[in-house]
């Protein structure tokens, strides 16, 4: 992370703590597993919103009201397709609160904590788990295929698999049954809540039962503090952060309400949000280096930091850029201000970089590119990745869209000289669970139905861990479909094979895996 970088995002936060004066209302956050994302993903792309989101989820369910208004009143003098008249109807209805507070009809805007859905699955796998695993560099395992139905809906991270972007679930081999339930809302205007117990059960690790999320939120002026374990995701390439591991107890600060830039010199900016978190790593973390194997495992920290800054600036309406740094630290100094990790002993270790997206009528373009380490002052690893995302295939009412996304990493991102379990937290990488030296390609191709139901096609093709003498090759592909039986229920399923080469690192062994599985989901 180099100093020009770093100086941008202090400059960014200083600039909108100055200017803030009010305090908006603090509601829930939307969980990264809702299919909400890929509603608001498509009625952007189809010129529904105008007001282009950010790369830094979860929203809150008052941005995502926001937003269910501006496709409202472009609805007037545009009508939607069916399929997402359907999508906008369902927001609206579950989101109705939150629009009144907006519209001025609800100001006092009392509790609303509820039960808000409650989710049954069930998924049989032919998981071969061995295949999968990083050989150097990376204490993680890994797992194959995407059930893109359950504890996944968000459209831009389709690519990154069961046990990739899935809280740090997996999936055993043979039956697998899944439960879990969403409660939150607000205690009054200033204090939101949120719990999401989950239990699982299969033959490798039989039954579970856990909190995967759970938060309280508030705000000290325009700056909303959360404190919990919510999942995260940073950028449409999320490098640094993504919810592929288990969530962590996090501190979380950022702006309730974009800082709008009216006048002044920095007026270019356009609108800026600020985003800053603080964690603590596992406990064990010498123990698993030293299980592993891993050499000089005595370097490692327990309890290791991890802090976040990220700011997204919207220049103009069809333009969006982030810039962010993580750290993982067994300590912090003066250097890590200037970037100078050479000259502290390699204390740290950082993720920073920069993503944008630009939206073209009937296309939209976006690109990361993301450094690791720092020598003098300028990564000395790299990561970048390029998508292009069609939402209206074939013209028309847009109910073909078409994905399409090339990802990239060299060999030593995600390790660490110090810190010798690498970019990780509980077995799972907290980035990409792509991993080190991997080029990754990725197409998808949906189908909407006129009453909303999607029909969904997707292929991954990733070259992993390109140094080694016989590294593995992936191919995986997959149906999905999902269909809403009524009111408050919904139904999903997937259908995948996935084929690995050179499995193990073994030149000429090849291992395949299978998943099948469907769910429901009742909301309140």
């Amino acid at each position: 992370m180099n100093k020009f970088l770093m100086a941008g995002i202090v400059a960014a936060m200083a600039a909108a703590t100055s200017v803030a004066t009010a305090s908006p209302l603090v509601t829930a956050n939307v969980p990264l597993d809702s299919r909400y994302y890929r509603y608001i993903d498509k009625l952007e792309g189809m010129g529904y919103i105008k007001d282009m989101p950010t790369g830094t989820r979860p929203y809150s369910r008052l941005d995502m009201a926001k937003w269910i208004m501006e496709a409202q009143h472009k609805a007037q003098t545009k009508p939607m397709p069916g399929y997402l008249k359907t999508y906008y109807e369902e927001m609206r209805a579950d989101l109705a609160e939150e629009i009144a507070y907006l519209q001025g009809a609800n100001t006092d805007y009392g509790s609303n904590i509820k039960l808000r859905a409650v989710e049954a699955r069930l998924a049989y796998g032919d998981m071969r788990q061995d295949s999968y695993r990083y050989r150097k560099g990376i204490n993680a395992s890994w797992q194959p295929l995407t059930d893109s139905s359950f504890k996944y809906h968000l459209e831009s991270a389709k690519k990154n698999g069961v046990n990739r972007n899935n809280n740090g679930y997996r999936y055993g081999d043979g039956i697998n049954i899944i439960g879990a339930a969403e409660i939150s809302g607000s205690l009054n205007k200033d204090l939101a809540l949120s719990l999401t117990p989950r239990f699982s059960y299969d033959k490798d690790q039989h039954g579970d039962a856990s909190i995967e999320e759970g938060y309280v939120k508030t705000h000290l002026g325009v700056w909303g503090i959360e404190l919990g374990k919510q999942a995260v995701q940073w950028g449409k390439a999320p490098f640094a952060m993504s919810n592929n591991a288990t969530p962590q107890t996090m501190l979380k600060l950022n702006l309730l309400e974009p800082h709008t830039f009216d006048n002044g010199f920095l007026k270019f900016l356009g609108k800026a949000n600020v985003n800053v978190f603080y964690s603590r790593l596992e406990g064990n973390r010498a123990d698993k280096a030293h299980t592993a194997g891993i050499a000089n495992w005595q370097r490692e920290k327990d309890h290791a930091g991890l802090l976040g800054v990220r700011v997204d600036i919207v220049p103009t309406d069809n333009l969006s850029l982030g810039l962010e740094r993580v750290s993982m630290f067994k300590s912090l100094n003066k250097h890590w201000i200037l970037g100078d990790n050479a000259e502290s002993d390699d204390q740290w270790n950082d993720i920073g970089g920069i993503d944008l997206r630009y939206r073209f009528p009937g296309v939209q373009l976006y690109g990361s590119l993301y450094g690791e380490d720092q020598a003098g002052g300028f990564p000395s690893e790299h990561a970048r990745s390029v998508g292009v995302y069609f939402p209206q295939l074939f013209g028309g009412d847009g109910c073909w869209d078409m994905r399409l996304e090339l990802s990239d990493t060299n060999n030593w991102w995600y390790g660490h000289w110090y810190l010798v379990n690498g970019w990780t937290y509980k077995d799972d990488i907290l980035g990409d669970a792509m991993g080190k030296n991997t080029r990754k390609y990725y197409g998808s191709i949906s189908h909407y139905l006129a009453n909303g139901d999607r029909i969904g096609l997707e292929y991954t093709s990733m070259d992993m861990d390109r140094a080694a003498a016989s590294n593995p090759r992936v191919h995986e592909m997959q149906l999905t479909y999902a269909k809403k039986l009524n009111k408050s229920l919904y139904l999903d399923s997937v259908l995948g094979y996935a084929k690995i080469k050179n499995a193990d690192y073994t030149s000429g062994r090849s291992d395949s895996s299978k998943l099948v599985a469907v769910g429901l989901r009742w909301e309140y």
